[in-house]
């Protein structure tokens, strides 16, 4: 059984998402938006924890096996770890669930902090990116006419 079928981007394999009623592939579209960007702060609104750009940009970091809020045992940790590190790169492999489900899995790809450091990867849900919120001078978060 599989889990959250994607139509597949042809060009590069990434999943895609009907985005402001347009097909995008998920991959292209988070990286106009803030591919090689630094993470400037963790924020938590409600039961959502958010990444913060540099651009402004606002990526919610959901789990990628139920696409819920992703809890953090220890929010202010997370946010020293994860301050200063680049969105460097994306990937897509298969994950099997803990009930044996097949699903998709969707990895941001992070920058080490330091020599010493080691890069760090963030499993999150695809339909995150449908929900990134963009800065008022973003083209791509303007409404489509």
């Amino acid at each position: 059984m599989v889990k959250d079928t994607y139509p597949i981007c042809e060009r590069d394999g990434f999943p895609m998402l009907k985005i402001k009623g347009r097909w995008e592939c998920v991959a292209e579209y988070l990286d106009r938006c803030i591919g090689q960007q630094r993470v400037v702060d963790l924020v938590q609104r409600g039961k959502t924890v958010y990444l913060v750009f540099e651009s402004g940009h606002e990526l919610p970091v959901l789990c990628s096996c139920c696409g819920r809020p992703l809890v953090f045992d220890n929010l202010e940790w997370s946010r020293r770890d994860m301050r200063g590190r680049r969105l460097e790169a994306m990937s897509v492999g298969p994950a099997r669930l803990k009930d044996g489900t097949d699903t998709l899995e969707f990895r941001l790809e992070f920058s080490k902090k330091g020599l010493l450091s080691r890069r760090v990867d963030i499993a999150v849900a695809v339909k995150a990116a449908a929900r990134l919120k963009h800065p008022d001078h973003c083209p791509y978060g303007r409404k489509r006419r």
